[in-house]
């Protein structure tokens, strides 16, 4: 398979594209341009770690040849430095394989994977920052042939949810909270005071409000698509939460 690789060569991706793959590689801060690119001619074209925007004419011309590997859990943290961000703004985290399109990490998502940092009290920007990297190069080669074989289903993502970052944007709240681009402070340092119990309480509420809504469209969905078979599927969830009430009831009076 002809690919063009977009971004930096010391990494595990590279390594295991070159080893079996026809590779035509781009340092990150060169800007690629359409001729180029039809000259190759590239089955796939791979970006990580590209400091380019890639122009719109190459994303109209190779639409859905062009994946992008992305630091964070998406739609959150698109853009500028997202590992930062989502320590700072407390939001998921994890890493995420997506189509590019003409925004800034709002195309399609292939795979994703969450992390979870045991021991944020010993993590750096530096450490947490790796351990993202390790997490989507171990992503991509474990899922390289479903990728190659287009063996996936695309999720669009809501570009109303999420949440994104210029570099402008990232260097003024740094200076602002003292964090001078030097990776190796330990994140406690820079995080948000404790939340009360309350602001959590609302967090909940409103993210079910969300999910409340999200439940309906499939409500109706499925009544629209094969009313029969919901209506029986919604028999037994009435029957079901019938015997969870009588178990609320029978725990409430056991005392």
């Amino acid at each position: 398979m002809k690919i063009i690789f977009l971004g930096k060569k010391d990494n595990k991706v590279y390594d295991f594209l070159s080893s079996n793959e026809d590779v035509y590689a781009f340092e990150p801060e060169k800007e690629i341009a359409i001729e180029e690119v039809k000259e190759i001619s590239p089955d796939l074209i791979i970006s990580y770690g590209y400091k380019k925007i890639i122009k719109d004419d190459i994303v109209e011309k190779f639409k859905n040849k062009i994946i992008n590997l992305h630091i964070s859990y998406l739609p959150w943290n698109r853009g500028a430095y997202p590992n930062i961000w989502s320590f700072l703004d407390n939001t998921p985290k994890g890493v995420t394989i997506h189509y590019i399109d003409s925004g800034i990490d709002t195309g399609d998502i292939l795979f994703q994977k969450s992390i979870f940092f045991e021991n944020i009290n010993q993590e750096t920007f530096e450490s947490t920052y790796n351990r993202c990297s390790r997490e989507i190069e171990n992503l991509f080669i474990e899922n390289w042939t479903n990728i190659k074989n287009s063996n996936f289903q695309p999720v669009k993502q809501d570009k109303k949810e999420g949440t994104f970052h210029t570099i402008k944007q990232s260097n003024k709240v740094f200076k602002d909270i003292g964090l001078h681009q030097n990776w190796n402070e330990k994140i406690t340092r820079f995080l948000k005071e404790r939340r009360t119990d309350d602001k959590i309480i609302d967090d909940i509420q409103n993210i079910r409000k969300q999910n409340n809504t999200h439940w309906m469209d499939v409500v109706r969905l499925a009544f629209r698509e094969s009313p029969k078979e919901a209506r029986n599927i919604f028999k037994k969830i009435k029957f079901c939460d019938y015997k969870v009430n009588e178990l609320l009831k029978e725990l409430s009076e056991n005392e």
